[in-house]
């Protein structure tokens, strides 16, 4: 079933992801998971209470009682999950999706549930018949967000707090009531946008990631002068910032201001990044005497490295970030308050902060759609071979195959691996200089486009 992804359920709602499907899906997680105590919320989709609904039906039809929540980001539901001892956190999201897509992620117990730890079993207990319990299960409301705004505010440094301004954007998601809350506790001078719930998404691409989206943060932030701006996407796993000028940070540069800031306070302490980082990430880390742990890309391996690494911080280029303090799991709400703490303690403009982060070229993330999904194995191979045979001629220092194949050069280094669900491959590539970064990038290309 294409909904079922390597992290999450997702899909188009009414034709792939429909209200029969949830609630054969209630059914057949309660009894994968034996969970007795579960908590479910959503974000602000419009198809959100129909999804619940028929989801309940299934949970409450095997015996089991549902913890309501209402509209939260994951980042909370997440952290009440464990926090509370739930067997089974439930919250129901299409994460950045367009408004037409819903879907389904999962917090059992203290690890996130993934196609390769029980989502592929699930998806096999779809279709079965399940008889329903003698003893029907209650729904019983509760409201976590004044909780989970004292936890936030427990994180956040005090001091210089009413020098700070700045501008942030809730995407017309689950976080525009925490965002409040949070500000107005704390007394922080921010003006907030698009905190109303609504799953159309009026606002503009849910998607933090596009550019465009930033639009309205960005002249908002130069308008009132604000010190920075934040944008979260609609269930608040990702950040994305904006500096003082009004210019977009990229994610990496951001993020390593976090790293050398934790690193001050938590001495020798391991960071956890992907394999296809920016180079900026892992000089960072160990310019301030941190442990440097290369991950795979994918939540679950940054996740299981932190635990095993008893890191205080991981992240990822899409502007997923990891945090120690919240069980290892990530939250855009926590990079914001880590970012403020940053910034209130380095008493420089973000602009400036971030000038001599700037120093190689990057091309972006450039995806390749291949006919065959065999091919991906194969033209990986291929890139691999030539840049073992022209090690010298292009002064190659090392390669690992951690994740499709990443090559270290003197000056140039990138990474090239298959998509896990498409016939795509993905490369990043990052170099010194623009004449090597566009010649290494033609190399490559000359083999996946043949």
């Amino acid at each position: 079933m294409t909904i079922f992804k390597d992290y999450d359920i997702r899909g188009i709602y009414g034709t792939e992801l429909t209200d029969e499907f949830a609630e054969k899906l209630g059914y057949a997680i309660i009894k994968f998971t034996k969970a007795k105590k579960i908590v479910v919320g959503y974000d602000s989709r419009t198809s959100n209470l129909k999804v619940f609904s028929a989801f309940a039906t299934g949970v409450t039809n095997s015996g089991t009682n549902i913890v309501h929540i209402g509209i939260v980001t994951k980042p909370l539901l997440n952290w009440i999950s464990i926090k509370k001892d739930f067997d089974l956190g439930v919250i129901i999201t299409a994460s950045h999706n367009p408004k037409e897509y819903n879907g389904f992620n999962f917090m059992l117990k203290r690890r996130t549930l993934h196609y390769n730890n029980g989502l592929n079993k699930i998806e096999k207990l779809i279709n079965e018949k399940f008889k329903n319990s003698k003893k029907k299960g209650e729904i019983i409301s509760r409201d976590f967000i004044s909780e989970y705004v004292k936890f936030l505010s427990s994180k956040l440094h005090k001091k210089d707090l009413d020098k700070l301004r700045i501008v942030g954007d809730a995407s017309n998601g689950a976080a525009g009531e925490i965002l409040k809350k949070f500000m107005e506790i704390n007394n922080i001078n921010c003006e907030l946008l698009f905190t109303d719930p609504d799953g159309n998404f009026p606002c503009h691409n849910p998607n933090p990631l596009d550019d465009n989206a930033l639009a309205v943060l960005r002249r908002k932030v130069v308008e009132n002068k604000a010190d920075f701006g934040f944008i979260v996407d609609p269930d608040s796993d990702r950040a994305r910032f904006v500096d003082d000028k009004g210019n977009i940070v990229d994610n990496s540069y951001m993020q390593s201001l976090v790293i050398k800031d934790l690193l001050k306070k938590h001495k020798n302490s391991s960071i956890v990044i992907e394999l296809s980082a920016r180079k900026i990430l892992s000089e960072t880390i160990k310019r301030n005497k941190g442990k440097e742990v290369i991950s795979k890309v994918g939540h679950p391996y940054i996740i299981d490295l932190m635990i095993q690494n008893k890191a205080i911080y991981g992240c990822e280029m899409s502007g997923h970030n990891f945090f120690k303090e919240m069980y290892n799991l990530d939250s855009g709400e926590l990079m914001m308050i880590h970012v403020i703490n940053m910034y209130l303690s380095q008493k420089k403009r973000i602009s400036s902060l971030i000038k001599p982060l700037d120093k190689y070229i990057y091309l972006g993330e450039l995806t390749y759609k291949l006919k065959f999904d065999a091919d991906k194995v194969l033209l990986v191979d291929k890139v691999k071979e030539y840049f073992k045979k022209n090690r010298k001629k292009l002064s190659v220092k090392k390669n690992f195959e951690l994740d499709g194949i990443s090559i270290v050069a003197k000056d140039f280094w990138f990474n090239l691996r298959p998509s896990n669900t498409e016939p795509i491959l993905r490369f990043r590539l990052e170099g010194k200089n623009r004449k090597k970064v566009e010649k290494i990038k033609k190399e490559v290309e000359k083999i996946l486009l043949k």
